[in-house]
């Protein structure tokens, strides 16, 4: 009997492992209208961004999109960036929190291009 259990155990473990399914809490390739969305959500923010003491880019291709549940949202986005004057590939991290918007510290975005410091904003 011990050793149906056991053998049960282990084949409900390779199901599981080889379902495809992503853990809780991973993050999640995003397309289709997730990807949609999230493009929207990155031209925004990339637009606010624009309106303080932040540079002006704008989102010329979106090469891979991910979104994880963490504390609030993370999207985190490989993308092509255009500052007007030339073009970047850089990553994209915004991190959402709305419980946090009366404390004016709800969104977070890093951004990161080659050969560049990293931008770090809160809002």
């Amino acid at each position: 009997m011990q050793a149906m259990k056991v053998i049960f155990v282990l084949g409900l473990t390779l199901a599981v492992a080889v379902d495809g399914r992503l853990p809780p809490g991973a993050a999640k390739p995003l397309e289709g209208d997730d990807l949609s969305a999230a493009r929207e959500l990155l031209t925004t923010t990339l637009a606010k961004l624009a309106t303080g003491d932040g540079p002006n880019y704008e989102v010329v291709n979106v090469l891979s999109a991910s979104s994880q549940v963490v504390a609030g949202s993370l999207h985190k986005f490989d993308v092509e960036l255009s500052n007007g004057s030339d073009n970047k590939e850089c990553t994209v991290k915004i991190w959402s929190r709305p419980w946090l918007a009366a404390e004016g510290t709800a969104t977070n975005v890093k951004i990161k291009c080659q050969d560049e410091a990293e931008i770090d904003n809160t809002w």
